[in-house]
């Protein structure tokens, strides 16, 4: 074999890699290095120098010997030399992984192979780590793919593929919501704000200082939001806002001060409207507008500064004339005889909470008059039977005498017996001789009985009753 001369450019091509070599490991190995580098180019020298004509029959035997025997020896020191490069895995067909799998495709079990192929895979892993520190996550999906590529099941590439994908969503979600922060929109619309972003980023990322720094920004101006509309007299607006910061964080810097603000100002504003109720509760009494549907109305106004305050006496005071004063309509109209309208206040004071004892008075007065009315209108619900009746005057009718001798008859007759006993309204409800029905007639008129007594008061009733003439 030939021996080959290093050339300057050679020298200055050493001088290069070298220097990549340092970088990767260090002065200390710089000589082993060397000596790799070296056997590689004599060896790539080798294989392009021709066979000189006098060489020998059995020097010319000797080399594809000699070759094939060094082959795989040949394959792991151009990947050692290769990876010492940094040519990790490019050029194609001339870097460390190549030469690597071209032994172990000659020799599975070649040990110096597999050291290679390790170190060539955490190589791509130490690649792909520094990839997602510079956030650089397609570079880091595509070397971890490398060595999935190798090794499909590779948990620790796995692991990087899957966190580059993360940390890259995590990435735009930040994006979005500074965003949406610059735009206002910290807690609304719903799903589409600053905060709901934010608080996306921590559930896949929970140490995201972005995230957390964003979060506190936005509750501490959703708790001045709050404040300031407090001042500006809009609880129910500085309470919405409340509401939202509670739900970020509800023990945040300054939470509590302005709930405690809150409330001092909802008690301000609470008495300034109880004032107003009252006042125009009052005016609505005076007005005699008791109840819906008149507005405003005075039981409304006074129920709405109980609601507030349920131990307002001024309110409950108000109440309790509101509910006499619905009473008294009744009772007044009751007086007038406009029994419909007496029984539509009664209904409105038992709405309106009236004593139980005087509304039901007032409706035993209302079914009493209405009785009477029906009494005197011919309408009763049943025949009171004549053997119940207590009379008080009481005597049979007397023969007529223009009737044929001999001639008997049967009468039945209704009659009224009203509230002060006397006998009203007889009918005759058959269709006996007349003589006969003028003479029963003339004899029930006369009757009078007790008047029937109904919870204590009298009631006029209808009765029936047979006369049989003889």
């Amino acid at each position: 074999m030939a021996e080959a001369a290093i050339t300057p450019d050679a020298l200055t091509e050493l001088s290069s890699k070298q220097r990549r070599i340092d970088d990767s490991f260090g002065i200390a190995s710089w000589v082993a290095v060397v000596g790799v580098i070296l056997a590689w180019v004599l060896i790539k020298v080798d294989g392009e120098i021709e066979t000189a004509e006098t060489v020998t029959s059995s020097s010319v035997l000797s080399v594809p010997l000699q070759r094939e025997h060094a082959s795989q020896s040949s394959s792991i020191q151009l990947g050692d030399a290769a990876f010492a490069a940094g040519d990790i895995v490019t050029p194609a067909n001339d870097n460390a992984l190549y030469y690597y799998q071209q032994a172990l495709a000659s020799d599975p079990t070649n040990a110096d192979a597999k050291r290679g192929m390790s170190q060539v895979m955490e190589f791509l892993l130490n690649e792909a780590e520094a990839a997602i520190f510079r956030s650089d996550w397609e570079l880091a999906r595509d070397t971890a793919a490398k060595v999935l590529a190798l090794q499909p099941n590779h948990k620790h590439a796995t692991d990087l593929n899957r966190r580059a994908v993360r940390l890259q969503r995590v990435e735009k979600l930040v994006d979005r919501a500074v965003a949406l922060y610059a735009a206002g929109r910290l807690t609304l619309p719903a799903e589409d704000n600053a905060a709901a972003v934010y608080q996306e980023v921590l559930k896949l990322d929970p140490g995201n200082a972005a995230a957390k720094q964003g979060l506190e920004s936005i509750v501490q101006r959703t708790i001045a939001h709050a404040e300031s509309s407090m001042y500006a007299g809009k609880v129910e607006q500085a309470n919405a806002y409340l509401e939202r910061a509670r739900a970020i964080d509800p023990d945040a810097p300054g939470m509590s001060t302005v709930e405690k603000t809150r409330e001092t100002w909802t008690d301000i504003q609470q008495g300034l409207a109880t004032k107003e109720n009252l006042l125009a509760a009052a005016e609505a009494l005076q007005a005699d507008k008791l109840t819906p549907p008149a507005e405003p109305n005075a039981f409304a106004l006074y129920s709405k500064v109980l609601s507030a305050e349920p131990d307002n006496a001024a309110a409950k005071r108000g109440l309790d004339l509101v509910r006499k004063g619905v009473l008294e309509k009744a009772q007044t109209m009751l007086a007038t005889g406009n029994l419909r309208a007496a029984n539509a206040h009664a209904e409105t004071a038992e709405q309106v909470g009236a004593d139980g004892g005087a509304l039901n008075e007032l409706r035993d007065e209302i079914a009493y008059q209405q009785q009477l009315l029906d009494a005197q209108a011919g309408r009763f619900d049943s025949l009171y039977p004549i053997r119940e009746m207590t009379p008080i005057r009481q005597s049979a009718p007397a023969f007529p005498r223009t009737a044929p001798e001999g001639a008997t008859g049967t009468v039945n007759l209704h009659f009224t017996v009203s509230i002060t006993g006397d006998v009203r309204d007889v009918e005759v409800v058959n269709n006996p001789e007349p003589y006969f029905a003028k003479a029963a007639s003339r004899a029930v008129e006369k009757w009078q009985f007790k008047p029937v007594m109904e919870r204590g008061r009298p009631i006029p009733v209808r009765v029936a009753v047979r006369l049989v003439f003889n």
